[in-house]
């Protein structure tokens, strides 16, 4: 009885492993420094979602002494991906649309773009 329920339970946890790998989603590394359209100071976003100068109303940065959270939280309905940006109790989401091997993003929202985001070269 003991080794069917050890083979029972590694077949079960390799399928469940299995099932994992096979059904996660990609999404692009937005982590790094972004160059603003709008001539707006240059947006950072950390490897952990910490980000600065990310939020906007409307088309107008909200400038925010304190650094906010940034994550990609799903595909959005007409392509790109929904990136959601909350700062000082202030959450805004913005559809992500990425160009150029993932080295610009367009930000919209309600089909207008808010700003165009360049990846800024790394420095060595």
């Amino acid at each position: 009885m003991q080794k069917k329920l050890v083979v029972l339970v590694a077949a079960t946890v390799g399928s469940l492993a299995l099932g994992l790998t096979g059904c996660s989603t990609s999404y692009p590394d937005i982590a790094g420094v972004w160059k603003a359209s709008d001539g707006s100071p240059n947006k950072t976003i950390s490897d952990d979602g910490n980000c600065t100068n990310m939020l906007y109303t409307g088309s107008t940065m909200k400038e925010i002494a304190k650094p906010g959270m940034c994550q990609i939280t799903g595909t959005a309905d007409r392509g790109g991906f929904t990136l959601k940006v909350s700062q000082t109790g202030t959450v805004e989401t913005y559809t992500a649309t990425f160009r150029n091997h993932d080295d610009t993003i367009e930000l919209s929202q309600a089909g207008s773009t808010i700003v165009t985001l360049t990846r800024a070269p790394s420095v060595d």
